[in-house]
C-alpha cells in the first residue's frame, strides 16, 4: 500500500469537494455559483425570488423598459434575457398567470412593495408591512413548479454573470466613504447587491432587512454606480429626518413643486428631503465632479453641493438635516 503524501492528500480534497458539490440539489449548486465578492466583502448576486417575481410580472403585463417607439403605440425595448423570458413565458401555463392576478386584484400595492415582500421572505425582523402579501410566496412556488424559470434562470445565468462582474471594481471605495460620512461602523450594515434584469432600465430599489442593507438593481449599459449609491444612502438614513422634514421645511413645499416640474418623482416633502440629502451623500461618497451636482440641480435635486459639505458637521445628519435643508431653500428664488 502506497504511503499517503501532501499532493495526494489535497488532490482527495478538492476531489472530495467537486464529489460534494455534485451531490447537492440544482437550486442549491445556482445558489451557491450566483454570489461574487467584491475585496471589501460586499456580496453581489442574483437571486431566485427576485428572478420568479419578475418572470411573474413580466408574463402578467408588466412592460415598462426603455421606450423604443412613442407613436402610433408604444414600443419597449428590452435586453436580450428579458427578451428571452418574455417569449417563453407567453407560452406559460395560462392558470397561475390568471391566479396570480386574482392575487394582485386582491392586493393592488405599489411593485416596490411586492419586490420588499420577497427579499425579506423568511427574514424574522421583516417590518409588518412585509407581511402584507400574505400567499406571495405560494404563488411564487406555484410560478417555480408550472413554469420554466428553473430553465430560463439557467439560460440567462451568463448575463447575470457579467452584470454581476461589472460591479465588483466599483463598490468599495464609495461604499466605504458613506460609513464614514455616516460615522457608522466599518462594514455594517452589511450590503447585498442583487442584479435584476428582467425589470426596467436603471431601476433600483433599496431595503433595509435583518442581514444588512438589500439593494435590487435593473439592467443598465453601464453600472448605475450613482444611482446604486443614491439609493444605498437612503437606506441608511434615518427615518425621522423624512418626519421632521414633512411638518418643519417651510421652503420644502414650493420646493418640491419646482422639482416635480423638473422630473422628480417624489411625491411628499419628507420624501423628497431624504432624496436631496441621500443624493448629496452619494455624490459626495463618488468624489463626484461639479457637472454630476450640476445635472442633479436640472433634475430638480436642488443645493447638493452645499447639503454634501454638510456630511463634515460631527453631529449625526438628523440633528442638522433641517438646517441643511433651510439653507437650500434660501438659495432658490421665490416663485410666484
Amino acid at each position: 500500500m502506497l504511503a499517503s503524501t501532501p499532493l495526494m492528500r489535497a488532490c482527495a480534497q478538492v476531489l472530495g469537494f467537486f464529489l460534494a458539490l455534485a451531490a447537492l440539489p440544482a437550486h442549491a449548486q445556482e445558489d451557491w455559483f450566483a454570489s461574487v465578492y467584491t475585496p471589501a466583502g460586499i456580496e453581489v448576486r442574483a437571486e431566485a425570488r427576485v428572478f420568479s417575481l419578475f418572470a411573474l410580472l413580466n408574463r402578467t403585463g408588466y412592460d415598462t423598459g426603455t421606450l423604443r417607439r412613442e407613436h402610433p403605440v408604444p414600443a419597449w425595448q428590452y435586453p436580450p434575457s428579458r427578451t428571452r423570458v418574455r417569449e417563453a413565458l407567453s407560452r406559460a401555463d395560462p392558470a397561475v398567470a390568471q391566479r396570480a392576478q386574482a392575487f394582485f386584484d386582491a392586493h393592488p400595492v405599489p411593485l416596490e412593495r411586492y419586490l420588499a415582500a420577497t427579499v425579506r421572505m423568511g427574514d424574522e425582523d421583516a417590518p409588518p408591512e412585509a407581511r402584507e402579501l400574505a400567499g406571495l410566496e405560494v404563488l411564487l412556488d406555484r410560478v417555480e413548479e408550472h413554469w420554466p424559470v428553473p430553465a430560463l434562470r439557467a439560460e440567462t445565468f451568463p448575463d447575470y454573470r457579467a452584470a454581476m462582474r461589472t460591479y465588483l471594481p466599483l463598490l468599495d471605495e464609495p461604499w466605504r466613504r458613506t460609513h464614514r460620512l455616516l460615522r457608522l461602523p466599518e462594514g455594517k450594515p452589511r450590503l447585498r447587491l442583487v442584479v435584476n434584469l428582467l425589470d426596467a432600465e436603471g431601476q433600483v430599489y433599496g431595503f433595509q432587512t435583518g442581514q444588512g442593507a438589500v439593494l435590487v438593481v435593473g439592467p443598465s449599459r453601464t453600472p448605475a454606480l450613482e444611482k446604486v449609491m443614491w439609493e444605498y444612502a437612503r437606506t441608511l438614513l434615518p427615518a425621522r429626518i423624512g418626519e421632521q422634514a414633512q411638518t418643519r421645511w417651510a421652503a420644502g413645499p414650493a420646493l418640491l413643486r419646482e422639482a416635480q416640474a423638473l422630473g422628480a418623482k417624489e411625491t411628499t416633502v419628507g420624501a423628497y428631503a431624504v432624496s436631496l440629502l441621500s443624493r448629496a451623500l452619494a455624490l459626495s461618497a463618488l468624489a463626484a465632479p461639479i457637472s454630476a451636482y450640476e445635472d442633479a440641480g436640472r433634475e430638480g435635486y436642488f443645493g447638493l453641493q452645499e447639503l454634501a459639505g454638510s456630511f463634515d458637521n460631527p453631529r449625526p445628519v438628523d440633528a442638522w438635516a433641517l438646517e441643511g435643508l433651510a439653507r437650500v431653500g434660501s438659495e432658490r428664488p421665490s416663485r410666484k
